[in-house]
C-alpha cells in the first residue's frame, strides 16, 4: 500500500505544478552585457546553468535583480554560474552576464522554472513614455494677437417725430457693420447731444480704437481693457437697436414691428460703449424717440481682430521615448 500511496502523492504534486524550461545561445562581445527577464511566482523554483563556449573566457560575470534593481545574486570572474534559486515574491527577475574578457564569446543559457501554480508564468509589457527637453533652440512660432479696427467713424442727424411725420424728415436710420474676417466682437461708442459743436468737438476725440488695442497688449484681456476706457459725453437720448436680419432692417425702416438682439440694444441712450458679442451680420438701428427736437449723434463702431503673426521664441524642444516595462501576467 504504501508505495502506491507515495505515487500518488508524486502523481498530485507533478499534476499541480507547471515547469518552463528555455535554452538559448547567447552572443556577447568584449566588456559587455546582456539582461535576460524571467518571470516567476511566488515559491516557484529556478535552476540556472550558464556556461560559456569559449575555453578561455573565464572572467566573467553573473548577477540576478528581482526587477528593476534589487540585487539578489552576484557572482565576479568565474567561469560558469549554476544556481537554484527559490523565488519570495511574484514578479520579473533580470539575469544580467558580463563578459570581462578580452575577446566575445557564446553562452548556453538553461534554466527551468517550476512553478508552484498550474500556469506557466509569463510576462507582459506595459508601455511608458519619458519627455526630456534638448537644449534651447530659437525658433519662429506662431502666435495669436487682438488687434481693434474702427470700421467705421461718422456722426448724423435725425429729425424729431414730429419733423419725420409732417415734413418728411427722417428720424431713424440705418447703419450696417461690415465686419472684417476673424473678427471676436465689436463694440459701439455712441454719443447724442442736440447741440451740434458738441458732437463735432466729440467725434475730433473719437480714438477708442487705438485706445483698445493698446490695452489689449499691456492687459492681455479683452475684458480688463474695456473696463479702463472711458465713454463720451452725451446729453440727449436716442434708441439703438442691433438687428441681425436684413428682414428686420426693413422692418426698423419701415417703422413696422422686428426683433432686436438685446445684447446690444439700447433705449433712452445718451452715451456709452457697448460690446457685442456675436460676429453675425448685423445692423445698427437708430431713432430719436423725441417728438419736438432733432438730435445729432456721433458712433464709432470697433471690431476686435484676431490675427497671427510669426514671433521669435526660444523654446526647449521635447524629446519623448517611449520604452516597454515588464509585468507579471496574472
Amino acid at each position: 500500500m504504501k508505495p502506491t500511496f507515495y505515487l500518488i502523492i508524486f502523481l498530485i504534486v507533478f499534476t499541480t505544478q507547471a515547469q518552463t524550461s528555455n535554452s538559448e545561445i547567447l552572443s556577447i562581445a568584449s566588456n559587455e552585457e546582456k539582461e535576460v527577464l524571467i518571470p516567476a511566482y511566488e515559491n516557484d523554483v529556478i535552476s540556472i546553468t550558464i556556461t560559456p563556449k569559449n575555453k578561455k573566457a573565464k572572467k566573467n560575470s553573473f548577477l540576478l535583480y528581482q526587477y528593476p534593481n534589487k540585487l539578489l545574486v552576484k557572482i565576479e570572474d568565474e567561469k560558469v554560474f549554476s544556481r537554484v534559486i527559490t523565488i519570495s515574491k511574484d514578479g520579473i527577475y533580470k539575469l544580467v552576464i558580463k563578459n570581462t574578457n578580452s575577446k566575445a564569446s557564446d553562452y548556453q543559457l538553461n534554466y527551468e522554472t517550476t512553478s508552484t501554480r498550474k500556469k506557466k508564468p509569463q510576462i507582459g509589457y506595459k508601455v511608458k513614455k519619458d519627455t526630456t527637453y534638448g537644449f534651447p533652440t530659437a525658433q519662429l512660432v506662431d502666435k495669436k494677437i487682438l488687434e481693434s479696427i474702427s470700421i467705421q467713424n461718422e456722426k448724423f442727424y435725425l429729425n424729431s417725430t414730429s419733423n419725420a411725420f409732417l415734413k418728411g424728415g427722417k428720424n431713424r436710420i440705418i447703419v450696417p457693420v461690415n465686419l472684417p474676417k476673424n473678427t471676436r466682437e465689436w463694440y459701439y461708442v455712441f454719443t447724442a447731444s442736440r447741440e451740434e459743436n458738441d458732437i463735432k468737438n466729440t467725434l475730433s476725440s473719437f480714438n477708442f480704437a487705438s485706445q483698445l488695442t493698446k490695452f489689449i497688449k499691456e492687459d492681455d484681456e479683452i475684458q480688463g481693457a474695456v473696463s479702463n476706457l472711458n465713454p463720451p459725453p452725451g446729453a440727449n437720448i436716442c434708441d439703438i437697436y442691433v438687428l441681425n436680419s436684413d428682414q428686420d432692417a426693413e422692418l426698423f425702416k419701415e417703422k413696422e414691428d422686428f426683433k432686436s438682439n438685446l445684447e446690444g440694444t439700447r433705449e433712452n441712450f445718451k452715451s456709452g460703449i457697448v460690446k457685442m458679442s456675436s460676429s453675425d451680420k448685423s445692423y445698427l438701428g437708430i431713432r430719436n424717440p423725441d417728438n419736438i427736437y432733432g438730435i445729432h449723434i456721433a458712433i464709432e463702431i470697433i471690431a476686435v481682430v484676431e490675427k497671427t503673426e510669426k514671433i521669435k521664441k526660444t523654446v526647449n524642444i521635447p524629446i519623448i521615448k517611449t520604452y516597454q516595462i515588464p509585468y507579471l501576467k496574472e
